[in-house]
């Protein structure tokens, strides 16, 4: 099974973000998600995604563009041309990108895939994504275990899963950040940058519930699947995906290989990334409902068999 690194989804200085792809050049990953998927104000820009992207594949690793989730202007239409264009592999978050696939020159050798935030809920539209080229699709983070299993046996398709960090639950045209700190998103001031894992919101009751970051929301809990690999491999999931946190991504991914590798118990991959959690801004605790088909905030221990 292979291991990924999604995209950043949050603001990170320009220079704290090449840094970062400089250390992911020497994690054990197999594929790298590159781009900007929650705003365009944050896009690095085509030569630079170009020269990571180069970096990386001299790395060894296999590069994909991910594109925008709400694509609703000229200038986020523009900015997603500019990633397709690429030459490397595309993620498809938003539909508008499999028109400007199609259109493309190099289509014919352009692989093109399937993030989490299109809908692939069911067979149906994993058959139907099948029909415009698509061969791997990363499910929606609400999906559980078995239907993702369900899918991946009735359509053949190369399957993905979204296993660790703070899940986006939603994303808007509007900006929650700028509205928080007074603004709106036309006068923004780029305070997303203040909160490098998100700003965290809270319940009247004062229970964490949700993390804002510019125009999503996403989790107040880091979510992470690694009590279930072996139930991933037996399922048929091809590849799992790691999202990148300020702290503690190199540590996720080496628990993640080490257990994929059969290296470390259940046990001590769970110690491992609990205590990364508390390190990251915000509420620790990691949470798993969705993949057993419960709330996504609930944490629920995998059925360990007795060596």
């Amino acid at each position: 099974m292979e291991l990924t690194l999604g995209p950043v989804l949050f603001e990170w200085k320009r220079e704290e973000l090449i840094r970062f792809y400089d250390t992911v050049a020497e994690m054990d990953v197999d594929t790298v998600y590159l781009g900007e998927m929650v705003c365009d104000k944050r896009w690095l820009g085509a030569e630079t995604i170009s020269e990571i992207a180069e970096k990386l594949t001299k790395a060894g690793k296999k590069v994909v563009l991910s594109s925008l989730v709400v694509v609703s202007n000229e200038t986020e239409l523009e900015t997603t041309r500019e990633l397709v264009r690429l030459p490397y592999a595309v993620e498809a978050n938003d539909m508008s990108v499999f028109n400007m696939v199609e259109a493309d020159s190099a289509r014919d050798t352009k692989e093109l895939r399937a993030g989490p935030h299109i809908t692939t809920y069911n067979v149906p539209s994993v058959e139907f994504l099948q029909s415009v080229g698509v061969e791997h699709v990363t499910f929606p983070v609400e999906l559980s275990g078995e239907a993702v299993a369900f899918n991946i046996a009735k359509t053949g398709i190369k399957g993905e899963v979204f296993a660790h960090g703070k899940v986006p639950l939603a994303f808007s045209w509007r900006c929650y950040t700028s509205r928080a700190h007074g603004l709106d998103k036309s006068n923004c001031a780029h305070d997303c940058g203040r909160d490098p894992d998100g700003m965290e919101i809270s319940s009247v009751e004062g229970e964490p519930l949700f993390t804002i970051n510019g125009t999503t929301i996403l989790s107040a809990k880091t979510y992470s699947l690694i009590e279930f690999t072996d139930d991933m491999v037996a399922k048929g999931v091809a590849a799992i995906r790691i999202s990148p946190q300020s702290i503690g991504t190199a540590e996720a991914v080496e628990t993640f290989r080490s257990r994929l590798r059969g290296e470390i118990s259940v046990d001590e991959a769970v110690e491992r990334l609990l205590a990364l959690s508390h390190k990251v801004a915000g509420t620790g605790g990691l949470c798993n409902g969705w993949w057993l088909g419960r709330a996504g905030k609930e944490y629920v221990g995998a059925e360990v068999p007795a060596p």
